[in-house]
């Protein structure tokens, strides 16, 4: 017999007994105020029979009491008896629609009249009735001994009519606990049966996930919520799965398509230098020149692919740190400008703020921004420091040309390079940006116009500190260089 079985059996064996003695205590109340009324009517009979024979002193044998009582007599289910020395007179009714009661002279050790009941359960019946108190009254009236008691027979036919009755409804307790038994057996295994079929899928190869209706309350419902709560770690573990593989996927295609064309490059030159196809050494200068260039696009590349890969999955945390805002972006861009001395590139502080942020982060962020725009643009670059509530912002602006609709949604895509192809570059400069102002609690976004430029818009988090900061001499450089 399995557990569920063994379970709804002892489960229905509990809930039937516990509604069968149900049963029998309402039974056994109900015979208990029946008792109750039976004892009132012999008490009553007794009291009626004493006052009817102490109104006629003269009564001094057992056949004139007997007479008296006969008048007298009401009950159908009660006997009288008289005793004096020699006999014993019985009045009593052999039926409820006699209309007068029998009245018998016999020796004093004859039966009592309705004391012969039928089998054990009239003697059931009457013993049970003796518990709850039914018994003779005695007493002593002119002389005379008098005995007024229930009539076993008329106890026990009265009683018998409910005897049916009584086991039809032990009957049914017994069926209504099975069956509430089983509809109680059958909610609390659902969570324990649920997730068992749910892992004999899973055992099968199905693995999509399929949560239990649980609640929590009940003891078996703590495992639903489990296995419900194993069910979403797994759903967790394989979505990380899946976008681990689609990263490196995406990782693959990309490093792929972008390392062809320098590989391309360098495998098309070195079989010229093994062919000896030069024909000056400026021929062998410029091919040296592009293969280095090559060489160096696919270091960093490769380097900005990791750098990604190690943000991505968290490999390496940040470690932030409070610094001057205006002083780390100073330092970055003045290199920047003092190496492109033909272009304008002005820094504007506005407030000297500190954020908590890895300053490696920040100068990936405003380095590879500045950077585009020195590649891709061809008028002046303004980079500013402000404040705006509790955000510091950098912001940098170009003169153009900006960006279409298009290249404004992908711009910060890996390798979205727009329609400016001609220009060296890996398409991860605006990736590696926004993940590093990511890193650090911070957002940015991006505003262009293909006619007035575009604007780059970094948002930190204050520490609420300010600092005032001279200008450091690189920016003063910077800004000296660029003057007219």
């Amino acid at each position: 017999m399995d557990f569920a079985r063994r379970l709804y059996l002892i489960t229905g064996l509990e809930i039937a007994g516990a509604l069968c003695l149900l049963v029998v205590g309402g039974a056994l109340f109900v015979f208990g105020s029946f008792v109750a009324s039976l004892r009132g009517d012999v008490s009553n009979t007794f009291g009626m029979v004493q006052t009817a024979l102490h109104s006629d002193p003269g009564v001094r044998d057992a056949p004139a009491a007997g007479a008296v009582v006969a008048s007298h007599y009401l009950r159908s289910d009660i006997v009288v008896m008289l005793f004096d020395q020699r006999r014993r007179v019985d009045v009593y009714k052999e039926k409820r629609t006699d209309p007068t009661p029998v009245v018998r002279m016999s020796q004093r050790s004859m039966p009592i009249p309705g004391s012969q009941t039928a089998g054990p359960l009239g003697r059931v019946i009457v013993g049970i009735a003796t518990a709850f108190g039914l018994q003779s009254l005695r007493g002593s009236v002119n002389g005379l001994d008098l005995i007024v008691r229930e009539s076993d027979a008329s106890l026990v036919a009265a009683a018998s009519i409910f005897v049916a009755p009584f086991f039809g409804a032990l009957i049914l307790a017994m069926l209504v606990g099975f069956v509430m038994a089983r509809v109680l057996t059958q909610q609390a295994l659902r969570p324990l049966i649920e997730v068992t079929e749910a892992l004999e899928r899973f055992a099968s190869g199905d693995l999509t996930p399929h949560p239990v209706v649980a609640d929590g309350r009940q003891q078996l419902g703590r495992l639903a919520v489990a296995y419900n709560g194993a069910v979403a770690q797994m759903e967790r573990a394989f979505a990380q799965r899946e976008r681990a593989n689609a990263g490196m996927r995406q990782f693959i295609a990309d490093a792929g398509h972008q390392l062809r064309t320098p590989l391309t490059v360098l495998r098309g030159f070195i079989a010229i230098l093994r062919k000896g196809e030069l024909r000056t050494p400026a021929d062998r200068e410029r091919i040296l020149e592009t293969m280095n260039r090559q060489g160096q696009l696919m270091s960093s590349l490769v380097d900005k692919l990791m750098l990604l890969e190690r943000w991505e999955e968290d490999g390496e945390q940040p470690h932030p740190e409070a610094i001057d805002v205006a002083r780390l972006v100073e330092d970055v861009v003045a290199p920047l400008a003092e190496a492109n001395p033909g272009r304008a590139v002005r820094v504007d502080v506005a407030t000297s703020e500190l954020v908590a942020i890895d300053p490696i982060d920040l100068t990936h962020a405003v380095g590879n921004i500045v950077d585009n725009a020195l590649k891709y643009t061809t008028g002046a670059i303004e980079v500013s420091v402000g404040r705006a509530g509790d955000r510091v912002v950098v912001i940098v602006r170009d003169e153009g040309p900006g960006m279409s609709a298009l290249e404004v949604r992908h711009a910060f895509d890996r390798f979205f390079r727009g329609s400016r192809r001609d220009v060296d570059g890996t398409g991860l400069g605006l990736a590696i940006a926004r993940r590093a102002v990511e890193r650090a609690g911070g957002s940015m976004t991006l505003e262009s116009d293909p006619a007035r430029g575009s604007r780059f818009t970094i948002s930190l988090p204050a520490t609420g500190e300010k600092r005032a900061t001279p200008r450091s001499p690189a920016a003063v450089r910077a800004e000296a260089a660029t003057r007219p």
